[in-house]
């Protein structure tokens, strides 16, 4: 440990702001990055010297401030419920955890401001009451923070219709330097686009004002099938089709249902897991017939959100399932050609039996996006870049979850305008430190 700034951090902050025992360290250095093998080997034994979790801007000001003048590390986090490392701290110093920096602090007409570490979950029960619903929102939104989504997250139910973080999700950011006396930069428009899934590398978000959707009575169906080209062919259908409004379409080759244990849905079948607007029940079922395949389960619009629901299998809850059962396995991140999508999938099948294909209907700018979570029985590293270098010799775009690199991973957005924005509202370089690679600017 540094024993000058942490004696300035007991002397300037509120004790009751900093945890330094070994066992909040520790929790609050981890994410799900263990998920993959790959960085549960390189990130083991990262672990944070501090965590600070500031419960308005003032104390958040303070702890920046602070950073900034003795140059200590700061890793940002929300609840960590990422899958890439994004808030574990690579060189040590300080957690900035956010996740009591949580109000939600108005609802407008169809928009909700709200400060970083507001959970999801909140926000979209604040939203239904008030007649509207989250746009978009991964599967463990009921734990996961706004702040935390925008940093390190990409899509997940919603983005089937209102495409993904980068799609007008996001109106206004409030986004801190990290200087000795931090500004507040308030943003808007295309503006915001660059803070998107950055992991905290170049700059604070602290507040931030969404757009929402109107509130839906959602439908959720299981569907089962002989076989995981009905399923997915059957999922394309629906997702092609405007006149159906849906929130969730995620396709699942057997084995993978056999992981949904409270599902307890019929062996040897592919599964679709749907969230569908009441009103187009009978259009779903008129499309269902078509393709040959059969409801195991339907979900009222009354239970929406209650109890276990059938997106608790989905995104990457999929994975969360599956490794419970089997440890050993793991995922890989692909986008599929829509246009042969099955041809490259099937392709992929012969090469490599092994893998359990996994599938996400999405939209990005407006075009259909077949994301890909396909889980694998995990063996060497060796193996799982040659995998991936296969998928990408099929014209498959891969998005390294077996990375905590930035530019690696592939979601970024306008990666060679970050070092520039880093440099103006992080000049020491502290924020997250390695995450953003040093390769494209010298000096900071």
């Amino acid at each position: 440990m540094n024993e000058h700034w942490i004696a300035v951090l007991k002397e300037r902050m509120d004790p009751e702001l900093l945890q330094w025992e070994e066992a909040a360290l520790a929790k609050y250095s981890m994410d799900y990055h263990h998920f993959s093998p790959v960085l549960a080997s390189q990130l083991q034994g990262k672990v944070a010297e501090c965590i600070a979790s500031p419960r308005t801007e003032e104390e958040l000001d303070d702890l920046l401030s602070i950073a900034a003048e003795l140059g200590v590390p700061l890793t940002i986090r929300g609840n960590g419920t990422g899958n890439y490392g994004q808030c574990v701290p690579v060189t040590g110093g300080i957690v900035l955890n956010l996740a009591k920096y949580n109000k939600v602090l108005e609802m407008g007409e169809g928009t909700m401001r709200i400060q970083a570490g507001a959970r999801l979950g909140k926000m979209e029960s604040t939203a239904r009451k008030a007649g509207y619903e989250l746009r978009t929102m991964p599967s463990t939104f009921q734990s996961a923070t706004i702040g935390g989504f925008l940093c390190g997250g990409f899509g997940g139910i919603g983005s089937i219709s209102w495409g993904t973080i980068w799609d007008g999700l996001v109106r206004s950011l409030k986004i801190k330097t990290v200087e000795v006396h931090p500004r507040t930069m308030e943003l808007q428009g295309d503006e915001v686009l660059p803070y998107l899934h950055t992991y905290g590398t170049i700059g604070i978000l602290s507040e931030v004002e969404i757009n929402l959707a109107p509130r839906v009575e959602w439908m959720q169906w299981a569907v089962t099938f002989d076989s995981f080209e009905q399923a997915f062919r059957f999922g394309q259908s629906v997702a092609e089709d405007t006149s159906l409004v849906k929130r969730l379409i995620s396709i699942h080759e057997w084995p993978v249902p056999s992981y949904f244990l409270p599902l307890d849905l019929p062996a040897d079948h592919a599964v679709a897991l749907l969230e569908v607007d009441t009103a187009n029940e009978f259009q779903l079922e008129r499309i269902l017939s078509e393709y040959g395949g059969h409801l195991a389960m339907k979900v009222s619009a009354e239970q929406y959100h209650k109890g276990v629901g059938v997106s608790d299998f989905t995104w990457n809850h999929t994975t969360l399932w599956a490794r419970k059962a089997d440890p050993g396995l793991t995922y890989l991140q692909l986008n599929f050609e829509p246009s042969s999508a099955l041809e490259q999938i099937s392709s992929m099948k012969k090469e490599y039996p092994e893998v359990m294909n996994h599938i996400e209907f999405a939209r990005q700018n407006g075009n259909l996006l077949i994301s890909g979570l396909p889980l694998v029985p995990f063996t060497t590293e060796e193996n799982l870049n040659q995998l991936m270098e296969c998928y990408e010799k099929n014209r498959v775009r891969v998005n390294n979850p077996h990375t905590w690199d930035l530019k690696e991973g592939g979601r970024s957005y306008a990666h060679d305008r970050l070092w520039e924005i880093k440099h103006r509202n992080d000049p020491k370089g502290i924020l997250n430190q390695e995450k953003l690679k040093r390769s494209a600017v010298s000096g900071i």
